[in-house]
C-alpha cells in the first residue's frame, strides 16, 4: 500500500484548492499529497463555468445568497476565506481579474482554461501527486504503525493516509464525470445525505404557448409562492426555449420548484401538487393596479395605436403577440376601444402570468447540485467530518448551493482552503 499524509478525492475547484493549500502549509512540498481523479483531466467543471469564461467569485458574498441546511455556518467559512482572499490567491498565481456587473469576477482573458492552466502549473511546482482515470470505491479505517489512518481503495490500487478530503463534487454535469460518488462515500461513513436534486437548471413547461418564443429574452420577475406565501421574487433576465424557460431569473429559483408533474385549475389559480404557485411578472416593479394605470395613460396618449403597437415600446414584439393572442384579446383593435375589463385582464396577467411547470430539467443541464451532506455534520471552521475523524468534506458534496454569479465556485474555494489548511 502506498502511503501519503493526505489524499484528496476529486480534482475540481475544492479539491485543487485543498491540495495547493495543504502543500503550501508543508513548506511548499506536496510529495506527501495525492489527488485521485476519475477523469482524464483535472478541473473539467471549472472549464465550463461562466459559459467557459470562469466566473470564479463575486464581490458580494454573503449567506443570504445560498440555500441548504445550516447556511448560518457559512459565516464561519467565508470569514476565514472570502472572495477577497480568492482574488488574491489567483492574482498571486498570475491571473489578471476584472469585475463585471453584479459583482461577477472573471479572468481578463475571458477563458476558464486560464484558471485551470495556472492551477496546473502550481500543482506541478509544488510536486503534488495526481492519479487520473482512477475511481475511489472504498474508504475504511486502518492503522499505519500505531497510528489511526484511512485506507483508500480504488479500482486500480490501495493507498493509506492520515487525512482524506472528499471533494468529489455532486451530480450535475454527469457528462463531465459527476456521478455522486462523494455522497456514497460520505453515507458509508455515517453521514445523512439530503436528497440531491438539480439546481441552477432551466425549467420545463407544459403547454405550447411558449413554443413560438424560443430565443426571446426579457427582464422579468419570477414569482414563486408556497400556499400563497411568497418565497421568491427576483427581477432578472428570462430566456424562452423550445422546452420552457431559462436564464438567470429561472436558474436562481429552480431549486425551489418540485420535480413533479403539475395540474392546472385555471390561468390565475395554478397550483402544482405541492401547493407551489409559479408566475411571471413581465413588468418588474409593477403590480396589477399600477400597470393598469400605466397602460391606461399610454393608451390615452396615443389612442389611435393598436394594442400590439402600443405595447411594442415596453415588450419584445414576439412576446407581445403571443401573450395577447393567448389571452384572446384583439391586438389589432385601437386602444381607444379597449374595454376596462380587457385592460384589467391584461394588467393582471402580465404581472402574474401563471405557468405550468413539469419540473426542472435533468442533472445533465444543471450547473450545481442541491443536497448532500449537511453542514450540521461538519465543523464549519475546519470542514472536518463530525462523524469520522480525519475525514474532511469540501465543495459540492455538501448541502449548500448558491445563486448564479460566482457564488458556488467561491464556496468551493473557501471549503477547499479550510480543509487544506488542516491537512
Amino acid at each position: 500500500m502506498k502511503q501519503f499524509q493526505t489524499i484528496i478525492i476529486g480534482a475540481g475547484a475544492s479539491g485543487l484548492m485543498a491540495a495547493i493549500t495543504s502543500a503550501r502549509n508543508h513548506s511548499g512540498n506536496g510529495q506527501n499529497i495525492l489527488i485521485i481523479e476519475k477523469n482524464k483531466l483535472i478541473g473539467r467543471k471549472i472549464l465550463v463555468t461562466g459559459n467557459g469564461r470562469c466566473n470564479l467569485t463575486n464581490t458580494d458574498i454573503s449567506p443570504d445568497k445560498y440555500y441548504g441546511t445550516n447556511t448560518k455556518g457559512l459565516l464561519n467559512i467565508f470569514s476565514r476565506f472570502s472572495s477577497k482572499e480568492t482574488m488574491g490567491f489567483f492574482e498571486e498565481l498570475g491571473v489578471r481579474l476584472k469585475t463585471e456587473e453584479r459583482g461577477r469576477v472573471f479572468p481578463v482573458t475571458n477563458q476558464a482554461s486560464t484558471i485551470v492552466d495556472l492551477l496546473t502549473e502550481e500543482l506541478n511546482r509544488l510536486k503534488i501527486n495526481i492519479q487520473l482515470e482512477e475511481s475511489v470505491i472504498g474508504l475504511s479505517r486502518c492503522y499505519v504503525g500505531n497510528c489511526d489512518a484511512w485506507k483508500v481503495t480504488t479500482d486500480k490500487a490501495v493507498y493509506t493516509a492520515k487525512y482524506v478530503v472528499i471533494a468529489a463534487g455532486g451530480k450535475s454535469y454527469p457528462q463531465l464525470g459527476s456521478t455522486g460518488d462523494g455522497f456514497s462515500l460520505a453515507q458509508k461513513l455515517g453521514h445523512k445525505i439530503i436528497e440531491p436534486k438539480p439546481a441552477l437548471v432551466p425549467l420545463e413547461l407544459e403547454g405550447i404557448w411558449f413554443h413560438k418564443l424560443q430565443g426571446v429574452k426579457t427582464e422579468v420577475e419570477l414569482i414563486i409562492k408556497e400556499h400563497t406565501k411568497a418565497v421568491s421574487a427576483k427581477a432578472d433576465e428570462l430566456i424562452f426555449t423550445h422546452y420552457g424557460i431559462s436564464g438567470p431569473a429561472v436558474l436562481d429559483v429552480s431549486r425551489l420548484i418540485p420535480a413533479c408533474r403539475s395540474t392546472s385549475v385555471g390561468r390565475m389559480d395554478y397550483y402544482d401538487k405541492s401547493g407551489v404557485t409559479i408566475a411571471i411578472n413581465f413588468f418588474p416593479g409593477y403590480d396589477a393596479e399600477s400597470l393598469k394605470q400605466f397602460l391606461a395613460e399610454r393608451c390615452k396618449a396615443h389612442p389611435q395605436k393598436t394594442l400590439f403597437n402600443s405595447l411594442l415600446g415596453v415588450m419584445p414584439k414576439k412576446l407581445c403577440h403571443v401573450l395577447i393572442t393567448e389571452l384572446k384579446i384583439d391586438g389589432d383593435k385601437t386602444v381607444s376601444h379597449i374595454t376596462k375589463k380587457e385592460l384589467s385582464c391584461l394588467s393582471e396577467n402580465l404581472t402574474a402570468w401563471a405557468i405550468k411547470v413539469k419540473g426542472p430539467r435533468p442533472f445533465a443541464e444543471s450547473m450545481v447540485t442541491a443536497g448532500g451532506v449537511s453542514l450540521d455534520e461538519v465543523n464549519p471552521r475546519t470542514m472536518e467530518s463530525l462523524k469520522a475523524k480525519g475525514i474532511y468534506l469540501a465543495g459540492e458534496v455538501l448541502d449548500i448551493d448558491g445563486i448564479s454569479g460566482g457564488y458556488n465556485l467561491q464556496f468551493a474555494w473557501s471549503t477547499g482552503y479550510l480543509a487544506g489548511s488542516q491537512v
